[in-house]
């Protein structure tokens, strides 16, 4: 999601913490930044129940701390599948040539 690209763009008004933010986004992207609006919302609003705490940059600032953090698992994660992807690959590229490699009669 990458609001203010060149692509053909077009003006979106998204409500998020009470108040509307006027973006420029291209338009298939419209539906799924209302969506992040939404969510946002909800953490914060989530965040302000469980913490107690009521000054909205304190509570930004521990919900945007839990997306970055979780963002840093999914690109652990995603680091994981693909070394274990790799790993298989070599493996069945090592196979093959096993395989396919004639065996040298002497």
């Amino acid at each position: 999601m990458h609001c203010g690209g060149k692509m053909s763009s077009k003006s979106i008004e998204v409500p998020v913490l009470g108040q509307v933010l006027r973006l420029n986004c291209p338009e298939e992207q419209h539906d799924s930044l209302r969506q992040a609006a939404k969510e946002l919302d909800l953490r914060v609003s989530e965040m302000k129940e469980r913490t107690g705490i009521l000054q909205l940059d304190r509570v930004l600032a521990v919900v945007a701390l839990n997306l970055s953090y979780e963002l840093m698992q999914e690109k652990q994660k995603n680091i994981s599948i693909e070394n274990v992807l790799k790993t298989r690959i070599e493996q069945l590229d090592h196979s093959l040539d096993t395989i396919l490699t004639p065996k040298s009669h002497s």
